[in-house]
């Protein structure tokens, strides 16, 4: 039968593929018969769908089976998506079966946003190599984060705060909390009952977790201008929304603590992209061309025109604002996790990117899937086995919160 809706499960039905929660908690075994009390559980952490016994096979996301020709052209697309990657590393593997999987069931093509290239400036005469610097020094009149994060910062910082301190400061901004409260009241966190107070919400997800879901909306709210020539913002959310999932999903198989720091440093890990788009328009717009024209990675060649990438332009505001260490630890290094500070964060940011990619939900103006840093995925301790429970999970909460957040 195939991946079936929970709203479409019925008491009888046998299970081909064990259901997880988001902590990769065993919810229910392979070939166990599904009862009322089971779909009611399905609910409540937050899954979409399961695997039901049958007619099995390859099949879409409306359940019909899956065209043959049409799996093939689209594996052979993801191979190119995977040009810059070593397809013989285990966890390469795995994440490209995972991912010629992903996106037949969902009839995903691969998101061209083709640059004219006629009118790239081909003598370079916008990049500068010094960009860094002259972006530092330039007074460039970039966003002030919202003084409500300032606020948050100190009263989480007092061990003497209460639920309700924090609560006091949320409701000063009616429009984050009720986009909190909707966000609280989503299968992304699979209450049974509704959480209709933000001070409740504090202290049923925690001072953290709630502090860090409103750092990164009002992050990200503050940028809203990218030209549509260069990217799509809906694109952009949804990879950033993806990249923040899966690494609070992959923090969580690590047992890490603080999981909301995973998750707002994946929604923020191409922040110097955004800033490059809104503000740098034809400096942008040329290297995704030559990105283009030459097939290369889109990190790479900013490093190539600019003398510098979206991350080191993350880092300096990041820095300007007085945000947390952690954060810029994982946004400044998750193209090269192995020589972070704290490179086991940096490295599930890392790689929440690159499964990201291969998946294919949305795009920051990267074409291809990242290379995996080996030495950092060596140390990590993670089995690639992991992705596939890791992948459903995330695709359950993207699709649950991405309507939370107007995406």
């Amino acid at each position: 039968m195939g991946i079936i809706h929970i709203n479409k499960l019925k008491p009888g039905m046998i299970l081909d593929e064990e259901v997880r929660d988001i902590n990769g908690r065993l919810l229910l075994k392979r070939d166990k018969k599904i009862d009322t009390a089971h779909i009611r559980i399905f609910k409540i952490w937050g899954v979409t769908e399961v695997n039901i016994q049958g007619n099995n096979g390859s099949r879409n996301a409306s359940g019909e089976p899956a065209d043959p020709e049409a799996v093939e052209k689209i594996r052979e697309s993801t191979k190119d998506l995977f040009r810059h990657v070593d397809l013989e590393h285990p966890a390469n593997k795995e994440l490209f079966r995972i991912s010629v999987i992903f996106r037949s069931k969902y009839n995903l093509q691969e998101e061209k946003k083709r640059i004219d290239l006629a009118k790239i400036d081909t003598e370079q005469k916008t990049f500068e190599k010094d960009f860094l610097k002259k972006f530092t020094k330039e007074n460039i009149s970039l966003p002030e984060i919202p003084s409500i994060v300032f606020e948050l910062n100190e009263v989480i910082a007092n061990p003497l705060s209460s639920a309700e301190d924090i609560s006091q400061v949320i409701q000063r901004s009616p429009s984050l909390t009720a986009l909190l409260l909707k966000i609280v009241n989503s299968p992304f966190y699979g209450f049974p009952s509704k959480i209709d107070k933000i001070s409740l919400a504090v202290t049923l997800i925690g001072t953290r977790e709630i502090s860090g879901l409103a750092l990164g909306i009002s992050v990200l709210s503050l940028f809203n201008n990218i030209p549509k020539e260069i990217l799509s913002m809906y694109s952009f959310l949804r990879h950033s929304l993806a990249c923040g999932i899966i690494s609070r999903i992959l923090a969580a198989h690590k047992s890490l603590p603080q999981t909301e720091q995973l998750f707002v440093s994946g929604l923020l890990h191409d922040l110097g992209r955004l800033i490059l788009y809104s503000y740098f328009p034809e400096e942008s717009r040329n290297i995704l061309g030559h990105a283009q024209s030459s097939d290369s990675l889109l990190y790479l060649e900013e490093n190539d025109h600019l003398g510098c990438n979206h991350s080191h332009v993350a880092k300096h505001l990041l820095e300007r604002w007085k945000l947390p260490m952690v954060l810029e630890n994982n946004v400044f290094f998750h193209h090269c996790p192995r020589e972070a500070q704290q490179p086991v964060p940096a490295t599930l940011v890392h790689l929440a990117d690159i499964i990201a990619n291969g998946l294919g939900i949305g795009t920051s103006g990267e074409r291809f899937v990242p290379p995996l840093d080996h030495v950092a995925w060596e140390n990590l301790g993670l089995s690639p086995t992991c992705f596939d429970v890791v992948s459903k999970q995330a695709v359950h909460q993207v699709f649950a919160l991405e309507s939370m957040m107007d995406i």
